[in-house]
């Protein structure tokens, strides 16, 4: 089967149309996969700062209410000298009290 000239100008071009579309499809591929490997980098860079602002909140919390049983205890300690100082145990706060040895 042989094709006339009328024919290959109709086959050329159609078969350079082919050939954008595939191009085009493996590009959309690869940019979709850019695309998202790119909003898992600014979710875990969002998760990280998130991480870090809050672990600063808990230290400056924990600081103040160090701070305040200080004042509270040389106001206590001011008013009572003849009494022994009890410190209380200070909690942490994201740390647990108990540990769980059940496997």
């Amino acid at each position: 089967m042989s094709l006339k000239a009328i024919e290959m100008q109709v086959a050329l071009p159609r078969t350079h149309d082919a050939g954008k579309l595939l191009e085009q499809m493996q590009q959309r591929g690869q940019l979709q996969h850019d695309l998202a490997s790119e909003s898992v980098k600014r979710e875990e860079e969002k998760k990280k700062n998130s991480v870090i602002k809050q672990e600063q909140k808990d230290i400056t919390r924990f600081q103040k209410e160090r701070h305040h049983e200080e004042q509270s205890q040389s106001q206590q300690h001011g008013s009572n000298k003849g009494k022994q100082k009890h410190h209380p145990k200070e909690q942490h706060p994201y740390k647990g009290t108990r540990v769980d040895y059940s496997g």
